[in-house]
């Protein structure tokens, strides 16, 4: 029987099925590296600056990340632009929002102007204050599950590689366009990686009202907001190695573990896609 009847939202692809993923790279031409992912209705984009000394870092004091022992220091900052206007109520439930906004950070008025001019373009330094919590746990989370992948400049080197991400507009999932932006950016300014980091989503929806749940890869905004739960997990493919992982609300034992598999298989398409943007070159 199928499960997705009643009240389950309405969806136009199969429940294993990602949506849309398009991906080009070196699309800035005074960035070192450059991406631009368009993941369904998301849109990033990407610039990567160094490795340069850390003391000429933009984001030595207002990016995510640090030191490494002397040796290559990842430092990543995401923001949104103004006029994408993210709904509160979708701020209120994402899965990665942090603690500011779970103790009921409100959301600034300029967040959803749309009279404002769009956020400085990714060649400033872009040291300015995030514009509410998402942002800042964004960031934090996109240090996690890159670094690990990301390989040090040897002992001495002190460098800094500067990850900026503009999520030039949102409809679920703007955390895997983030990384999967970022993962290109950095292979296109030559950064050496041990993997290609990328992300998988999945939301546990209840079917009809019978309590019987079933689970869809990659959702989008709505389907989000209408989701009793959601997985979502970063990892290095090749290694099978888990850099991130978030689970929130409600799910059985049972959803959860099949929820995980569908997040960790969404990586593994993923990460295809990507080697092949690397491999057919800009």
């Amino acid at each position: 029987d199928d499960d997705r009847d009643g009240d389950a939202p309405p969806t136009t692809r199969g429940p294993k099925t990602l949506r849309r993923l398009h991906l080009r790279r070196s699309v800035l031409s005074q960035s070192t590296g450059s991406s631009l992912v368009e993941w369904g209705h998301t849109k990033v984009l990407c610039s990567v600056r160094g490795p340069r000394p850390f003391h000429c870092s933009g984001l030595s004091h207002g990016g995510s990340g640090g030191g490494n022992g002397g040796k290559a220091a990842l430092l990543c900052q995401v923001r949104y632009l103004s006029q994408i206007g993210l709904r509160p109520e979708s701020l209120a439930r994402r899965s990665f929002v942090g603690d500011a906004s779970r103790a009921g950070a409100k959301l600034p008025k300029d967040v959803l102007s749309t009279s404002q001019d769009a956020a400085p373009h990714v060649s400033s330094s872009n040291s300015s204050v995030a514009a509410f919590p998402d942002e800042t746990h964004l960031s934090r989370l996109l240090h996690d599950a890159l670094s690990p992948a990301v390989m040090s400049d040897g002992p001495g080197g002190n460098r800094a590689v500067d990850v900026y991400v503009h999520v030039l507009q949102s409809d679920g999932g703007a955390f895997g366009a983030a990384v999967a932006a970022a993962t290109l950016a950095l292979a296109d300014a030559g950064v050496g990686m041990r993997d290609l980091p990328c992300v998988g989503c999945a939301a546990v929806m209840s079917a009809g009202g019978n309590g019987r749940e079933w689970v869809l890869a990659d959702p989008n905004e709505d389907e989000l907001l209408r989701a009793e739960g959601v997985v979502t997990v970063a990892m290095m493919p090749n290694w099978r190695e888990v850099t991130a992982w978030d689970q929130c609300g409600r799910m059985s034992v049972e959803a959860s573990r099949e929820a995980m598999e569908v997040a960790r298989d969404g990586c593994v398409t993923v990460a295809k896609f990507l080697r092949n943007c690397l491999l057919e070159g800009p």
